[in-house]
């Protein structure tokens, strides 16, 4: 009986791997309205433009109130600061989003965030993405104002905004690495996968692509929700306080409806900083 069993799962799992191997990821299947334009890197003489960034506006309901798409030049050597960002969703402390988040000196602040990419009326599963080539990933660009307002009012989210304590210089190597990788994406498109190429693990791929071992492999990139902990063990965030005090100063979703009436993105970003600091500010 035990060697049958074991013949089952060897035959499953070679039938997996040929499922995997044979398949191909696409871009031009019929995505959702959220995720339909994929974004473009344009190599320019100064900057590289990122064109269909996502600025969308919603009801406290969640309903799209407004879908415009934008672009913007994204120069690494203007970035001021770089940020981590964690949503936890579910009922498990486990499981969470994580993002990162690029804040220029002019004050704009754009969200760069793998998620799997899904066609209309497609839904999302974890245990299936994890053993079957369903979604591919895509690196989804969005303003502040968007993301964050996304998770408060249409998956009713909770969300942490955390500070990178790391030098700048690699801050905007990062920014760059994230770019490039955006641009890969429009003619090499690649399969999400739950286990091996989710948004923690890409994320710290990205950074270790610049310095091997700065994120060394570890449960938080399966287990995702404590990817954020991790990261302060590492002394990424939080440098010189404990983890519940930095985790409860990156708690923003009571203030995302209080910045949400700034229409402007860069004013809702710089509003929303105000209140993460509790600095004084009108309305």
């Amino acid at each position: 009986m035990w060697r049958a069993i074991r013949v089952f799962f060897v035959g499953l799992a070679v039938a997996i791997a040929g499922v995997w191997l044979l398949s191909q990821p696409r871009n031009d299947r019929d995505w959702r309205a959220d995720y339909a334009r994929q974004p473009q890197v344009a190599r320019g003489a100064d900057a590289p433009v990122l064109r269909n960034i996502r600025n969308w506006s919603y009801a406290p309901d969640g309903t799209p109130t407004a879908t415009p798409w934008i672009e913007r030049a994204l120069d690494p050597g203007a970035l001021r600061q770089a940020w981590f960002v964690v949503e936890p969703f579910g009922p498990s402390p486990a499981i969470a989003h994580t993002m990162f988040a690029f804040e220029f000196e002019d004050g704009a602040v754009f969200v760069a965030s793998i998620e799997a990419r899904r066609e209309v009326g497609e839904s999302y599963s974890a245990v299936k993405a994890a053993l079957l080539p369903i979604y591919e990933y895509i690196v989804v660009w969005t303003t502040e104002r968007d993301m964050y307002a996304n998770s408060e009012f249409v998956t009713g989210d909770q969300l942490f905004l955390y500070r990178l304590d790391i030098p700048l210089a690699h801050q905007r190597a990062i920014l760059g690495a994230m770019i490039d990788r955006t641009e890969a994406l429009q003619t090499q498109p690649r399969w999400y996968n739950t286990l091996f190429a989710n948004c923690s693990n890409l994320l710290a791929r990205v950074v270790n692509g610049l310095q091997a071992g700065a994120v060394p492999l570890h449960y938080s990139w399966i287990l995702t929700g404590y990817a954020d902990s991790y990261l302060h063990r590492l002394g990424y965030i939080g440098l010189g306080e404990g983890f519940a005090t930095t985790e409860r100063r990156a708690h923003i979703s009571p203030l995302i409806p209080r910045a949400y009436g700034q229409t402007d993105p860069a004013a809702f970003s710089a509003r929303l900083r105000a209140l993460m600091d509790g600095r004084a500010v009108p309305g």
